[in-house]
């Protein structure tokens, strides 16, 4: 089990925020994020218990439902990404372990490491940049299917790409000290700022939560396709 604190800097097309953020995973598919404001008043909680993927909204006091976490995960890489490939990429590990290598038998080199380009759920395009003395990603790149199976980038623009940069210890893993993700078709970016990760003993009973009492509930994956549809028929300049 595995604890993070982190500044997280979002920008949307509603605006800019940086806030406190925190993460209890707890390996493969479970874990629980959570934002604050800067006094530490919760502002909302994204989990998963494996199964699930629900979002509570203080601040719109609305419950989004993600009963089936691979179709909210579709939503945004545009595949069939399971949870556990989430917590990959979020510690910096190389996700779908058991996916097809489409240039097996040729090293290709980046700046930052070595490439691997994966066929991954629904013929999605993965590329990752890792660094071969300590065994971590360093760049990540989600694309849509497409005939082009090389190892070089395409110029459209990527589904989800992530960065990673620094190196914090905790035991005998090595964890990215900050995390840029760029989601495109929602229009969105992130970074993660590690204040810092540590180790629990025992996995806390904190991996599901259901609607409030006169809460607001939507369906997560409808209003995830609506943000997309929105930004696709109102593309920035």
């Amino acid at each position: 089990v595995l604890k993070g604190r982190f500044s997280l800097k979002l920008k949307t097309d509603k605006g800019n925020y940086t806030v406190p953020a925190a993460v209890v995973m707890d390996h493969p598919d479970r874990f629980r994020f959570e934002l604050y404001t800067p006094l530490g008043t919760p502002l909302a909680t994204l989990t998963s218990d494996g199964q699930a993927l629900h979002l509570w909204s203080q601040r719109e006091r609305t419950f989004y439902r993600g009963d089936a976490a691979s179709a909210v995960l579709r939503g945004v890489t545009g595949g069939e990404v399971g949870i556990d490939d989430l917590l990959a990429i979020f510690t910096g590990s190389l996700p779908m372990a058991d996916a097809e290598i489409l240039h097996v038998g040729r090293t290709v080199f980046d700046e930052d490491g070595v490439v691997i380009v994966m066929l991954g759920p629904d013929d999605i395009r993965v590329r990752a940049t890792i660094d071969p003395r300590i065994g971590v990603v360093r760049r990540l790149r989600v694309d849509p299917p497409s005939e082009d199976a090389g190892y070089e980038e395409p110029a459209t623009p990527p589904l989800l790409e992530v960065q990673y940069s620094g190196i914090v210890r905790e035991g005998r893993s090595a964890l990215p000290q900050e995390i840029v993700f760029e989601m495109p078709r929602l229009g969105w970016s992130a970074r993660l700022i590690n204040k810092r990760w540590s180790a629990l003993n025992q996995a806390p009973d904190a991996f599901s939560i259901t609607p409030p009492a006169n809460a607001q509930v939507k369906d997560l994956v409808e209003t995830l396709e609506q943000l997309a549809a929105e930004r696709d028929a109102h593309p920035l300049p």
